[in-house]
């Protein structure tokens, strides 16, 4: 496939020439777009920071803190591997790199909603904008304020970046990242950004392994679109470009060794259906991950009132793409390999190469079968709807714009319901105090009550997945010199609450917090403690009572 790619500067370039005054309305307007692109950054930070402290903040959120915070504590949870004190990895495949941004943070202003997630829906918007930057670059200002709009008022974005649920943020920034270095080296030829290409990718994969599906679409997308290109650029300076290549070619073996072989044999709980079942399921995960219904679901336990346009639209647009892409390859050269209509099917081609190659990743990785693996795809969507667009606005006149309008209305439409999904889940944050467990805003009230009985104690516990992470993360040092998160031994059914009674209570002055039976998270746990509580007696006191969360004092 012939080498594609337009520059920063194609569709604005005629307008200068046509004289100082209309140059002049032109670098207006550029500026204004601009300007708009940013606010509609703005506006997705602002609003995303709207009633901060809902949902509560969740298990997986909190799981670097541990790390960021250093290994001081006895409790070394999460912190997988370590190097001269250092936490290197939280999990076998996901490292430490968000402990690392954060240490500096917390070392300052200490944990709190703020302090984790300000600075995640800070990285969110920065990942907008770098996106958007990347399509104007590549078809100009105009397309890239429509995704700006698509991305800014994206209600499973917004909900799943202000969380962090994944994490998923700092991948979706060095995706972005990624692309940005990646089309700047196409362009300039310059070994610099593909260094800082380089770096992108390893960082990304350092972050989580799952990132590697990303730089597999890239590694086949470039090629595919940019092949001659790259050919030229390795031609011209191949030395310069050899060390990049080989620098990166030895951390992604030594990854692959060290990291994700080893991560796909961990006994992690994944998806044993058949290859077409899979297929359906991750289908089926993709749609009520985009129109706002399964993150909101999973958040809130109801149904979302007014889920996005995406499946009404996206198909149609996946259509388009395929036919662009189609067309690019078997009509496209006989066209002028400069031209505007060329260069915007070739990009269309690499971008659907990367949603193509990327879905079928997921697929294909068994254990993803939550909404937050979905937003590996992030922007995707969004890109290859503007990519029709921007198509159908280089196409001849005759065709230009019924085009350009049936497109436009489309996503117009998209957008307004996804800033109605947006306002649902914003109704959510400030009004609605009906959280599932997992993000119950109890955590905070319980995390205090443990905090101001912490220094009476020997230890503080956890008795079932999902509280563990908030208790220690929200405590004083008190907390957090005493904590223990054995959630997993009161799970385990060959222990008995006689030992389970003797291993945690006996003799011990013990804050215990469990789940409700309203709340409960694994099997059987609430249960076990009430009846060891039961069984000791006046020896154990609450010290906080929920509906989903309780905290009790145990004395010998």
């Amino acid at each position: 496939m012939a080498e594609q790619y337009a520059s920063a500067t194609e569709a604005d370039a005629p307008l200068g020439d046509r004289g100082n005054w209309l140059g002049f309305i032109a670098a207006r307007e550029h500026s204004l777009i601009g300007v708009a692109i940013a606010l509609a950054a703005v506006a997705f930070v602002v609003v995303n920071c709207i009633g901060l402290s809902d949902p509560g903040l969740q298990y997986d959120e909190l799981l670097f803190v541990n790390g960021a915070l250093g290994a001081n504590h006895a409790y070394h949870g999460f912190i997988y591997s370590e190097v001269l004190g250092i936490p290197t990895m939280l999990m076998p495949y996901i490292g430490a790199l968000k402990a690392w941004l954060y240490a500096p943070i917390f070392s300052i202003f200490g944990v709190s909603v703020d302090t984790v997630r300000i600075p995640a829906i800070l990285m969110a918007g920065t990942a907008l904008t770098i996106a958007a930057v990347v399509v104007a670059r590549i078809f100009g200002r105009w397309p890239a304020l429509v995704l700006a709009a698509l991305l800014a008022s994206d209600p499973v974005y917004g909900a799943v970046s202000r969380a962090d649920w994944g994490p998923i943020v700092i991948s979706a920034l060095l995706r972005c990242t990624a692309l940005l270095f990646y089309f700047q080296f196409v362009r300039r030829g310059s070994a610099r950004y593909l260094w800082l290409l380089v770096l992108a990718l390893s960082l990304g994969l350092f972050n989580k392994l799952d990132y590697v599906w990303f730089i597999v679409a890239l590694s086949i997308a470039a090629p595919a679109v940019h092949g001659r290109r790259l050919l030229e650029i390795a031609r011209a300076g191949w030395v310069a470009a050899t060390a990049p290549i080989v620098t990166f070619a030895l951390i992604f073996v030594a990854a692959f060794f060290d990291l994700i072989l080893p991560a796909t044999r961990l006994p992690i709980s994944a998806s044993h259906l058949s290859v077409t079942g899979r297929i359906h399921e991750v289908i089926h995960l993709f749609w009520i991950t985009m129109d706002g219904s399964g993150v909101f679901l999973y958040m809130t336990g109801s149904q979302i009132p007014h889920p996005t346009l995406i499946k009404t639209v996206f198909p149609f647009v996946l259509v388009a793409c395929l036919g662009i892409a189609i067309a690019n390859v078997s009509v496209g050269r006989r066209f002028d390999a400069e031209s505007r209509l060329r260069k915007r099917a070739a990009a269309t081609t690499f971008f659907l190469i990367l949603f193509v190659v990327m879905a079928i990743g997921i697929d294909v990785t068994r254990q993803a079968t939550g909404p937050h693996h979905i937003m590996l795809l992030w922007p995707l969507p969004a890109v290859l709807s503007v990519c029709v667009l921007a198509t159908a606005a280089a196409l001849p006149v005759s065709l230009r714009w019924p085009a350009v309008a049936v497109v436009g209305i489309a996503l117009a439409l998209l957008v307004v319901t996804q800033m109605r999904a947006t306002s649902d889940y914003v109704r959510a944050y400030r009004y609605d105090r009906s959280w599932s467990a997992i993000w119950t805003p109890e955590i905070y009230a319980a995390s205090h009550a443990v905090e101001k009985s912490a220094p009476e104690v020997e230890s503080v516990i956890t008795t079932d997945w999902g509280l563990g992470n908030q208790i220690y993360a929200l405590g004083n040092e008190a907390v957090r010199d005493r904590f223990n998160d054995p959630w997993g031994t009161f799970v385990n059914p060959a222990a008995t609450d006689a030992q389970l009674e003797r291993e945690w209570f006996t003799g011990k002055r013990v804050i215990v917090v469990f789940h409700t039976a309203a709340g409960g998270i694994m099997p059987r746990t609430n249960q076990r403690v009430e009846a060891i509580l039961k069984s000791l007696g006046t020896r154990a006191r609450p010290i906080y009572v929920g509906r989903q969360i309780v905290a009790d004092l145990v004395v010998p």
